[in-house]
């Protein structure tokens, strides 16, 4: 097969074992920015074309055909890559996640909405419009924390922005006063926050689990330094492995279905409440969770997307 993968950073450690994997496969695969690409639409034939310029002094070329496309681009690549990738949808190659998927997993309360929606436990969230005061809707949340017997419910939220990764964008206030402050200002710059329950009995911890198709193919914890409340391993955060019950594997497999997506890095917490889900990643790094678990999961990648392009191919 020939492969392409939309990435802006090819050096990265996911981008380049999932090009090992390909080529021991026996696949081609290219890694392109999809900031660098011109999308073409004509109508007469109605045809899709791409057109690729590596860098400011060269020429534009034309790409070939491809038999399916993995997306692995980041937050700031996220409505030009998913426009490239429905431009190959709509030649019906196949996709790794699609677009639709992709920029829904990308924002964070529409996707805790559609995930609430199925079913699917979430911690505690509230989205206030910029004409909702900032002091009631702190006052509101903590209230409801309160309620729901949250840890630390009198003073602690967690305020995230609707986009962001790696933990960047996740506040921890341990006041209502400073809740109150920060959404103010966050509002006021016009950038869009969620509040959050703090799951205090969490100490620092959370569960990411990588999810291919209908499967969850590995697993590791992760915890926040001494005095870190975010787990992410960009944080310093550590990992090992863990065991989950069939209950958790359940849910972060309905999770990635529940969103529409193929792959996925789910990442779950443990409360009093249950497990709840933190967040679906469509775009989940391989570094740690391959080198925590031992788990071969970029050769799995390709194998799905193996069957994939054959179960197309036999449709067609």
């Amino acid at each position: 097969m020939k492969l392409l993968m939309l990435c802006r950073e090819p050096r990265l450690y996911s981008c380049q074992r999932l090009q090992q994997a390909a080529a021991s496969g026996g696949h081609q695969m290219d890694i392109f920015d999809p900031n660098r690409c011109l999308l073409k639409l004509s109508v007469n034939p109605p045809h899709f074309q791409l057109y690729y310029q590596a860098n400011r002094n060269a020429d534009p070329i034309l790409l070939d055909k491809y038999d399916a496309v993995l997306p692995r681009f980041g937050t700031s690549s996220t409505k030009m890559g998913c426009a490239v990738l429905q431009h190959f949808a709509a030649q019906r190659i196949y996709c790794l996640n699609h677009a639709n998927a992709f920029a829904l997993a990308r924002d964070k309360w529409q996707s805790l909405q559609l995930l609430l929606q199925n079913g699917i436990p979430v911690p505690s969230s509230f989205l206030s419009g910029c004409e909702f005061t900032a002091e009631n809707a702190v006052r509101t949340a903590t209230k409801s924390a309160v309620q729901n017997n949250v840890e630390q419910a009198e003073s602690s939220l967690i305020l995230k922005t609707l986009s962001g990764s790696q933990g960047i964008g996740v506040m921890l206030t341990e006041k209502p006063q400073s809740a109150v402050s920060l959404l103010e200002t966050l509002t006021q710059a016009q950038i869009s926050v969620l509040l959050q329950d703090f799951i205090a009995e969490a100490d620092g911890a959370d569960i990411r689990c990588f999810v291919i198709g209908e499967q969850v193919v590995a697993t590791m914890q992760r915890k926040g330094q001494s005095g870190e409340f975010r787990a992410n391993c960009h944080r310093g955060g550590v990992t090992e492995k863990i065991q989950l019950t069939q209950q958790e594997k359940q849910i972060a497999i309905n999770a990635t279905k529940a969103i529409g997506l193929d792959v996925a890095g789910v990442d779950l917490i443990r409360s009093k409440q249950g497990v709840l889900v933190l967040e679906v990643n469509a775009s989940p790094g391989l570094e740690m969770i391959e080198k925590t678990s031992g788990i071969d999961i970029a050769t799995q990648m390709i194998s799905f997307i193996e069957r994939k392009v054959t179960e197309s191919v036999n449709i067609l």
